[in-house]
């Protein structure tokens, strides 16, 4: 079975952020989530900025269109400011299902708006990615004792992050088309970096640098984060957004085995059925090809 590259670049665009996120949750406990974004901010922009030198030839310029790609990275930073205000006051078991499914809202305003289409089986296959995405990081216990959509349950924050998040990857597309996915991975990232570091100095949030270890480990987190957001965006240059952006989202597939064995996590009988879900949808949706945009 040949299975077309943009698929291969979703997929590798899921490990990428799966290993990213899951990673993340070191420096984010030791060293703060503003400062750990930042960080991560810092490598990931040099990284993306050394592959943009190396195909500098290959790169379009506009400043039309680099101004809309630092406006996205505006928008994606602030989902990021929502979605951690949300865990803040809420439940990781009910805020993370919430701003994961944003997929739904991506892959909704693709068809809308870019004019995607979707074979009945591809539609069956991102509806099994979806549950499984929902299934697999909700708590029921925690659904069972919350009070919805007041502040103090995080609901409220994490749709706004499921709105944000579903526009950010939908408007990828636009800057692709014209910079190309290596310049538009760079301008996104850079940009959330510039929004990091105001952020941090107008709250005055940030603390102390990191020692050898710390830096190592938001080295390895940056990294991961560099190649699923470049994956992702070659992945949208060759194809239709939605497939593409369903596999990407299905991420938490990753962070979801990697705690399972590096942090020795339990997983309940909801997430075992999740990754079925997700295991299944994902071999479906490579099996089958996408079809041409209109």
């Amino acid at each position: 079975m040949d299975i077309p590259l943009e698929l291969v670049f979703g997929l590798l665009a899921m490990l990428g952020y799966g290993l990213s996120n899951a990673m993340a949750k070191v420096p984010a406990k030791k060293l703060g989530s503003r400062n750990a974004i930042f960080l991560r901010g810092i490598f990931v922009s040099l990284l993306l900025l050394l592959i943009l030198l190396s195909f500098s030839r290959e790169t379009s310029f506009s400043p039309t269109y680099i101004l809309i790609g630092f406006i996205i990275s505006f928008v994606a930073y602030l989902g990021f400011n929502t979605f951690y205000k949300a865990l803040e006051s809420g439940k990781v078991g009910i805020v993370s299902p919430i701003a994961n499914s944003s997929v739904v809202f991506t892959i909704m305003l693709s068809i809308i708006f870019f004019n995607e289409s979707l074979t009945w089986i591809q539609v069956f296959s991102i509806v099994l990615i979806i549950i499984g995405i929902m299934l697999i990081s909700i708590n029921f216990k925690d659904l069972e004792d919350s009070h919805l959509f007041e502040i103090s349950s995080g609901i409220p924050f994490a749709l706004v992050t499921c709105l944000l998040w579903g526009l950010v990857f939908f408007l990828y597309k636009i800057p692709i088309i014209i910079l190309g996915p290596i310049l538009t991975s760079f301008i996104i990232e850079f940009g959330m970096l510039v929004s990091a570091g105001t952020d941090l100095k107008i709250s005055k949030a940030y603390s102390h640098l990191p020692n050898k270890k710390e830096t190592i480990h938001i080295f390895f987190v940056a990294l991961f984060g560099a190649a699923g957001t470049l994956f992702f965006s070659l992945g949208v240059n060759m194809s239709g957004v939605s497939v593409v952006a369903a596999l990407a989202f299905a991420n938490p597939l990753i962070s979801t085995i990697y705690g399972k064995f590096l942090y020795k996590e339990n997983l309940s009988i909801p997430q075992y059925v999740a990754i079925f879900l997700m295991l299944t949808g994902i071999i479906l949706i490579s099996y089958f090809q996408v079809p041409p945009n209109n």
